[in-house]
């Protein structure tokens, strides 16, 4: 078999938690990418750990050129626009399922037919969702860190935009149930929430699931959940062995 050859659009902390994680297994890392820097061809499988503009500025050009695309930053599929031309070219776009679980079964429910409720809740430390568009008084309760509040409650195209370093659990959701038209998201900052909360719930005809996953927040950065990075360390491995790319043993679950 042969050897996968991985990059990363961004150098952050996932990125380096990743190659930590990686340093184990039989894959070679080509290197982390900036902005302005150039992605080689040769690479098998981009991993986007970046932000929702990387996503839009150069992953459409990567997966035109034919190279797979694994997008953690999910928030940018709320415009549809964006949607469209990730679809266009010939490299394969996958989508990280990140900090939750449930995605499995809310997608097998929208197979039996359209779903009427979606709906995730997230609740995270009050200090970690503060964003530049909030007025004085609003950071100020924020960073004091004493009371519940309800930040944002509408559907999960428009949350996403408003807290794009939080919210890409409700476009995972969404994404999933194939739901930007109903699907909602509610953010609330909590602080008890010593590990951040997601709620989802999703309905149709064949039934209903309602999940809610606990993360520790990362060390480095607060606003992400440490899990992320493992579960992209779990999709590089699945992704290798359907591609018959050298890989630990394991079995893929689909």
């Amino acid at each position: 078999m042969t050897r996968m050859r991985i990059g990363f659009l961004g150098d952050g902390n996932i990125t380096c938690t990743v190659r930590g994680e990686l340093a184990s297994r039989p894959y070679e890392v080509v290197g982390a990418f900036g902005r302005a820097d150039v992605i080689p061809d040769g690479i098998d499988l981009l991993i986007e750990a970046a932000t929702q503009t990387a996503v839009a500025e150069r992953v459409p050009a990567v997966l035109e050129r034919g190279t797979d695309v694994l997008l953690l930053s999910v928030g940018a599929l709320a415009d549809p626009g964006l949607r469209q031309r990730l679809a266009g070219g010939s490299g394969r776009l996958i989508v990280c399922t990140g900090a939750i679980g449930g995605l499995d079964q809310v997608r097998a429910l929208r197979v039996g037919g359209v779903l009427d409720r979606v709906s995730v809740e997230s609740r995270k430390l009050p200090g970690t969702l503060v964003q530049p568009w909030m007025d004085v008084a609003l950071r100020q309760r924020l960073q004091s860190g004493t009371e519940e509040i309800v930040l944002d409650d509408d559907l999960a195209t428009a949350v996403t935009r408003r807290f794009p370093a939080s919210a890409n659990v409700a476009a995972a959701v969404a994404l999933a149930a194939d739901a930007w038209d109903i699907a909602t998201a509610r953010v609330v900052a909590d602080p008890t929430a010593v590990r951040t909360r997601h709620t989802i719930h999703a309905s149709g005809g064949l039934g209903e699931v309602s999940v809610t996953v606990t993360n520790e927040p990362s060390p480095e950065r607060p606003r992400s959940s440490a899990v992320v990075a493992r579960a992209v360390v779990r999709s590089i491995d699945d992704y290798a062995r359907l591609r018959g790319f050298d890989a630990p043993t394991g079995v893929v679950i689909l």
